[in-house]
């Protein structure tokens, strides 16, 4: 499965196993992928599986994402090694992946979890 890397950034090292369902991205914590980055919008983009690869698209968001250093503007279609920036925070799309990562969608249940733990009186 595809996989994103944060490359620079505070959270750089982070990596999301893409799903084959929509994943949203951005500074929200109900987004799929959460980009702790003050420029980055809360509903940053989208990704999502169709037949062809892994596609981004920004939603409505007053903040650019760029792919390769082009600003986009509509559905993109992402490479193997393709760079997105979006505010200070920088990922990699790498097309293989070894099997020790956990999907998007299992690191937010994990990190949800972690906090649901940490506000419970024992």
């Amino acid at each position: 499965m595809p996989i994103l890397t944060i490359i620079k950034g505070e959270q750089a090292g982070t990596t999301f196993e893409l799903a084959n369902r929509p994943l949203s991205v951005g500074r929200d914590p109900t987004r799929d992928i959460q980009l702790l980055d003050q420029r980055v919008s809360r509903k940053q983009a989208m990704i999502r599986h169709d037949g062809s690869g892994h596609l981004i698209a920004p939603l409505r968001s007053t903040n650019p994402i760029l792919v390769n250093g082009e600003e986009i503007h509509g559905d993109t279609l992402l490479r193997d090694g393709d760079e997105i920036a979006v505010g200070d925070t920088a990922l990699r799309f790498t097309q293989q992946v070894p099997g020790e990562f956990t999907n998007a969608v299992h690191h937010r249940k994990v990190a949800d979890r972690l906090t649901r733990d940490s506000n419970t009186i024992m």
